[in-house]
């Protein structure tokens, strides 16, 4: 399906004024984010980098919704009988007793992946959207996961209401913070670049740095960090966490 580098995230959760500011700071009509005049380039090929999901395909919305004849919406549905509001913790719980990577099992870790990384709702229950375009014919390896996280940043940055007590950010913040995080250098913490990013950036690291731009008076203070170039040994993979393994080349202040 295309989400091995999910299966080695080290984020479990989102520091909350870090990532208010990194949102603040996109520019959705210029598509940047703007760090104290440094500017942020923000492209599909940003999202790969940042959580390691495939890049290029076909586009979401450019699938054919459901035929009215098709059983797999209501099929899926079945698994959550019990549940009028089918939440994420629902969906995490059949994800782990499941023994076989069926249809259903496709669905629900597509699920997982939206709600998690691209757009939850503010109500509690899981944003089924995306299962509209979904059937059994769909190849879903060849949906264009990089793009559909933009285009979900775009949407909820645009429908977003700051320092409204009815408004909350439902879009990817992960994402935002993540690649703020490997784009400016800071002097909280000295880490290697590696890709996929979000396989090698834990949650304690970013709320570490969280902390420590705080006291230093404000975020975005430092530099922008050089171009990242990929200078793998032969025969090492993206996915590969090893301590003894650093590539010098790639350490920064973090």
């Amino acid at each position: 399906m295309g989400f091995g580098a999910l299966l080695k995230v080290k984020i479990t959760d989102i520091p909350l004024k870090l990532g208010f500011y990194v949102l603040q700071k996109f520019d959705y009509d210029r598509m940047v984010i703007d760090i104290e005049g440094k500017e942020l380039k923000v492209t599909t090929e940003s999202v790969h980098d940042m959580l390691g999901i495939p890049i290029g395909g076909t586009i979401l919305t450019q699938l054919d919704q459901w035929p009215k004849d098709d059983t797999s919406y209501g099929e899926w549905k079945q698994q959550f009988k019990k549940d009028s509001i089918i939440r994420l913790s629902a969906i995490k719980n059949v994800i782990v007793s499941t023994t076989q990577a069926d249809f259903n099992f496709q669905l629900n870790f597509l699920v997982l992946f939206v709600n998690t990384f691209c757009e939850s709702t503010s109500m509690g229950r899981c944003n089924l959207f995306p299962l509209s375009y979904i059937s059994r014919k769909t190849d879903i390896s060849n949906i264009d996961r990089c793009s559909y996280v933009l285009d979900c940043l775009v949407r909820t940055k645009n429908s977003y209401i700051p320092y409204s007590d009815t408004s909350s950010f439902v879009g990817p913040s992960a994402f935002l913070v993540l690649f703020y995080a490997d784009n400016i250098r800071s002097k909280a913490l000295t880490v290697t670049r590696k890709r996929p990013t979000i396989c090698y950036c834990s949650s304690e690291k970013i709320r570490y740095r969280e902390t420590f731009e705080q006291e230093k008076g404000r975020f975005g203070l430092g530099e922008l960090n050089e171009e990242f170039v990929n200078e793998q040994d032969e025969g090492e993979t993206d996915l590969e966490d090893s301590d003894s393994d650093k590539d010098e080349d790639h350490s920064v202040e973090f």
